[in-house]
């Protein structure tokens, strides 16, 4: 359960303030299902109305419903209908849907600013932009929308069309090709009973001094307003010794915990919304909110293994459990016996006051929940014929429009299937396959020497100049000494010169050899190089790190320089073997 809670605790934040209804003016046999797991159970004034609730009446019964916004639907005998969609957006959007599967209904109201108002038969819907008045029919063979005043949108199979006041249009939910339009509303029993409801919530004077649209009828005609130095508060018409909370009980939903149903007719809004107080002298007076937020029932709670209590908070108390409300008193608390995992809380179920119901007691903010059995979550209801409409696709006007009972859902693999083999048609290049980018940790893995270079560039900054081991230098022969004559060569000693500078050789084995690159063309990016371990009778690789300093060559001393013939001095005799040579040219 903690884990659950865990769970929708982020939904519960980010959610907005979700919508109750309320089931007012009642007469018969009327029954309710808020949740599908819950039984059919008799409907009570007061009754709080979540969205999903169906209502149903028997014959001869009628229902009233009113919605936050201040509009009410009124059912006739033998009729269904559903909250389809009653919530509120996080912008403070209203969307409201109320769909009629059977029987006959009345709509008075209009959409406020933004909100969305409509209403569903089989084959059809009706969308609000002003106030009207309407009444449904939702026979087994045809369905029929009046517009008793204003105008409606009428939206079926694809097509939409207005009806104006006075019109009427039956639609046949088998016959998706189009609606019979009637210029006449025909007369009911029923109307006069809508009208007259119609009139008793019509500009309630109660609407001046509370922010809140619905139940404001009920408290003009049972209280009255004073006027204090804390505000506006309401009295109801009662002794001085009632005390809220005492006639009504505590009914279970899982949206709200247990939520307070009154028995009084004006119980709605007094224990909804705003708080009670007792100032000297004026007994029982209800506190307006300034901000319009529904509570199930503001009270403190006590209990113990077989009672429970609770009374009414102040206005504007912080109550903590671990201190003593400031209205807890005998007189103040109302007890009923404590059933664990019941849904239903009723002090009737206490005939007698207990001697001493404190004894063993402890304050809570709300009583111990019941049980959530998991075949709340599974529960299911059958579709309703005006389920076919929720749903209807604008491109297909002759869709089914009652395709009936929904199938039960699949069962769920306990693991995904594996995949199938890729099948690459010839001619045809398979599409890439796209790897998702890891999450690197504190681990960085380096590619060993042995691996070319994987990592991705930067294509807008030049690429850094890797370093180049410089070229292993290979022994070169002793230059060629320079043509003496003979004579010189007998006297004087062996010409050695200074070594050159030296050539690059071939590059060491397994190293590429170097291409001079162009000075116009771009600047390629620089290849990682692979040194291979040294092997037996290769010169190690040069290093880089530092200046290479070269063994000095072997001294010689150097060769006298020829004696250079001058003008003063004889001319030196050529040798004989020269001579010789130039006869025999």
């Amino acid at each position: 359960m903690f884990r659950l809670l865990l769970l929708l605790l982020p939904a519960a934040l980010c959610a907005s303030q979700p919508r109750y209804a309320r089931l007012g003016e009642m007469d018969g046999k009327v029954d309710v299902q808020v949740h599908p797991a819950d039984p059919w159970s008799p409907a009570e004034r007061n009754l709080t109305l979540p969205e999903n609730t169906w209502l149903r009446t028997a014959t001869g019964a009628r229902a009233e419903i009113e919605l936050d916004e201040g509009s009410a639907l009124r059912l006739g005998p033998d009729s269904l209908v559903e909250l389809s969609d009653y919530a509120r957006l996080s912008t403070g959007q209203r969307l409201t849907l109320l769909s009629l599967d059977r029987g006959v209904a009345y709509f008075t109201g209009e959409p406020v600013a933004r909100d969305v108002l409509s209403l569903a038969v089989p084959g059809g819907q009706a969308m609000l932009s002003r106030g009207t008045r309407l009444r449904l029919e939702a026979a087994a063979s045809f369905s029929r929308i009046s517009v008793i005043e204003g105008v409606v949108k009428l939206v079926f199979a694809g097509a939409d069309v207005d009806l104006h006041e006075g019109q009427s249009a039956r639609i046949e939910p088998g016959n998706g090709s189009g609606f019979t339009l009637e210029r006449e509303v025909a007369a009911m029993d029923l109307d006069r009973w809508s009208e007259e409801r119609d009139k008793a919530l019509a500009n309630p004077a109660s609407g001046a001094r509370v922010p809140m649209r619905y139940g404001l009828a009920d408290l003009d005609s049972n209280g009255q307003w004073l006027d204090t130095e804390t505000g506006p508060v309401w009295k109801p018409n009662l002794d001085a010794y009632w005390v809220p909370f005492q006639k009504g009980r505590w009914r279970w939903y899982d949206s709200l915990g247990y939520t307070w149903v009154s028995d009084e007719p004006w119980g709605w809004l007094p224990y909804h919304y705003g708080r009670w107080s007792r100032p000297a002298g004026q007994g029982w007076v209800w506190t307006p909110p300034a901000n319009p937020v529904f509570k199930p029932g503001d009270v403190y709670w006590l209990y113990n293994r077989q009672l429970t209590g609770w009374g009414p908070l102040a206005p504007g108390e912080a109550w903590s459990p671990a201190q003593q409300p400031q209205q807890f008193a005998g007189a103040n608390t109302t007890y009923a016996t404590l059933v664990f995992d019941a849904h239903v809380i009723d002090p009737a179920s206490l005939p007698t006051r207990p001697k001493e119901p404190v004894a063993g007691t402890v304050f809570a903010l709300a009583l111990p929940s019941p049980a959530l059995l998991p075949s709340r979550l599974e529960a299911k209801r059958p579709r309703l014929r005006v389920g076919a409409t929720l749903a209807i696709d604008p491109t297909a006007p002759s869709a089914e429009p009652n395709p009936g009972p929904i199938p039960e859902p699949a069962d769920i693999p306990t693991g995904p299937p594996d995949d199938p083999p890729p099948v690459v048609q010839p001619g045809v290049i398979p599409p890439p396959i796209m790897y998702p980018v890891p999450v690197y940790s504190d681990v960085v893995v380096v590619n060993p020497p042995s691996h070319p270079d994987y990592s991705r560039r930067n294509p807008n900054r030049p690429p850094a100049a890797t370093p180049v081991p410089a070229p292993q230098t290979p022994t070169q022969p002793p230059a060629a000494r320079p043509p003496v004559s003979r004579g010189s060569a007998a006297t004087s000693p062996p010409q050695t010169n200074p070594s050159p500078a030296p050539k690059p050789g071939p590059p060491p084995l397994g190293r590429p050899p170097a291409t001079p690159v162009p000075a116009s063309a771009p600047t390629p990016v620089p290849v990682p190089v692979r040194v291979d371990p040294p092997r037996v009778g290769t010169p190690p690789p040069a290093r880089t790190d530092r200046q290479r300093i070269e063994s000095p060559p072997p001294k010689v001393d150097p060769a006298p320089p020829p004696a250079v013939p001058t003008k003063a001095g004889p001319k030196p005799e050529k040798p004989e073997a020269a001579k010789s040579d130039k006869s025999k040219q």
